[in-house]
This record gives C-alpha cells, structure tokens and sequence, in this order.
C-alpha cells in the first residue's frame, strides 16, 4: 500500500497521502485538556480535587484563562473546520466526575467521534491507580465508546479508525487480537491510543521532559523509583505482540496518541508516523487531511 506524509514535522496540520482510500477524510485530532470539573453532585473529595487542580492548569492555558474555556474554543474551532470525525485520546478529563463527564456530553453533541481513555479520565486522585480501579469506572464511559472502552473501531470514509485503551502502559492479548482482526482486512487503517509507542526518535524528548521512558513498550531509561512513581511494570508479552503487529501491519498508516505533553511527528516505519499531540489545556490540536493517493 502506498503511503505518503507530506509534512509530519508541522504540529498542527498533516497531509497523508494513502493508496485505495475512497475520499479526502478530514479529522480533527483532539488530547489531554485535563478538564477538572466537580460540582455538588460529585463528592467532597472530588471537589477538592478540582479546586486544586484547576489553578495548576490555568497557570499553563493560553491567557490564564480557565481549562473549560480553552477546551470550549477547541471544540468551537472544530465545529468551524467541520471535520469528519474528531480523535480524541485521552485525559480529556482529569478525572470522572459527574460534572466533567456531562460537560463532555455537551461538548461531544452532535460530532462524529472516536474517544480511547488515558490514564486521567478514570482516575480520581484519591482512588489507587491500578487495573482494577479502571475497570471499575469502565460503565462512567459506556455511553462514549459503544459500551467497550478497551476496543472501538469506526470506518470514516475509507479509513477505518481502531482505538485501543492503552492507559496502564500495557495492552491486553484480548486488544492485541481486535487490533489483528481489525487490520486483517486490508483497508487503511489509522490506530488511536492515549500513551505513544515507543519509538527510538522520541524518547529523548520524552526522557528531557519526564526523566523516565513513559511511553508504551519504553524499557531503557527506567530507575526503581521511577517505576514505583509512575507504576509501570515490565513490558508484557502482550504488550511486545501489540509492538510487533504495529511494525508489520503494511495497511497502519498512522498512530494519533498523546500523554506526554508536547507535539511530534515519528516515524515508526515506512509509511507509518505517530503524532503526538500538544496538549489540550495548552490549545493544542491538530488537523489531519488523508487524501487518496493517485
């Protein structure tokens, strides 16, 4: 399958040009605005939560305005670019508060999306994070992702979107098989995740930023202490076969994700680039333009 990216390096507009695509699909691509909304429904704990984390975001918005501001111009300008559909990949909330999860139903009325979860939106503050404590707060994200969090799929024109839950730094053999499935088909196809793949060009970047490897797969660079902060355990065998499926999937022309806070553009293999992107809280977006490759 030929694929071209045109311009991966600009952080805010792509062109990819992809073989056997059936039209221009458009999509807005959308990660990490950290919305810590609470309000008397939620309890106490989660109020106080919001009350902190608020001012720490709004230090780093564009004008010191508000997270909920930045995040209701962003999906203004969306609506205004009128894309086919808008990626979403993670940590849109800072937590699953009542208040956060109707803010973004509101936000989310009447655009075409795809939404996989990151580390934040299932996570209060004051829960454990773990395996466990996510898939208890699963049902609070039934409504946005057809009742699967782990594993979506949705075709946009000739490009068919997977979305993989990825949060915990680890894919399930489970995930690893609908993502197999789900390329086996042949058709373009573009993977949404909320914490990057490693790949070799990105980590240094990562490891100025964030002192350890947090990206999915990342093993060199990690202390005990930094594995005990951040809790992430040894790559899992599932996790290596997800890497691997990446690298030979022929028909994957690109991974969108987020987590870490800073735009790039890399290149995992021929053909295929992963974006990060710049975070949500900060105005951070991206457009991307698949065209069919002639």
């Amino acid at each position: 399958m030929k694929i071209l990216h045109l311009n991966p390096e600009h952080p805010e507009e792509n062109q990819i040009l992809v073989e056997g695509l059936e039209r221009e699909v458009r999509l807005f691509h959308l990660s990490d605005t950290h919305l810590p909304e609470a309000d008397a429904r939620d309890p106490n704990p989660a109020r106080l939560a919001a009350a902190h984390f608020q001012p720490y975001f709004q230090q780093r918005t564009p004008g010191g305005i508000p997270t909920r501001e930045v995040s209701l111009g962003l999906m203004e300008r969306c609506r205004v670019l009128s894309p086919d559909a808008l990626a979403l990949t993670g940590d849109i909330l800072h937590f699953p508060s009542v208040a956060g999860l109707e803010l973004l139903a509101r936000n989310l009325g009447g655009q075409e999306y795809l939404y996989t979860l990151g580390n934040h939106d299932w996570h209060f503050p004051y829960h454990p994070w773990s395996a466990a404590t996510r898939q208890a707060h699963y049902p609070r994200f039934f409504a946005f992702s057809g009742g699967n969090p782990a594993c979506q799929v949705k075709q946009v024109g000739g490009l068919r979107l997977i979305a993989l839950d990825n949060s915990i730094y680890q894919v399930s053999a489970a995930q690893v098989e609908f993502l197999r499935r789900q390329l086996q088909n042949g058709k373009p196809c573009l993977l949404l995740v909320h914490i990057p793949l490693v790949v070799p060009s990105l980590m240094p970047s990562v490891m100025a930023r964030w002192d350890a490897p947090i990206v999915m797969g990342g093993e060199d660079g990690w202390t005990a202490e930094a594995r005990a902060k951040w809790m992430v355990g040894e790559v899992a065998p599932s996790t290596r076969a997800c890497l691997e499926l990446v690298q030979q999937a022929e028909n994957l022309v690109g991974i969108l994700c987020g987590h870490v806070h800073f735009p790039r553009a890399d290149q995992m293999r021929p053909g295929c680039f992963q974006y990060v992107a710049r975070p949500g809280f900060e105005g951070g977006c991206r457009m991307l333009n698949f065209k069919p490759y002639r």
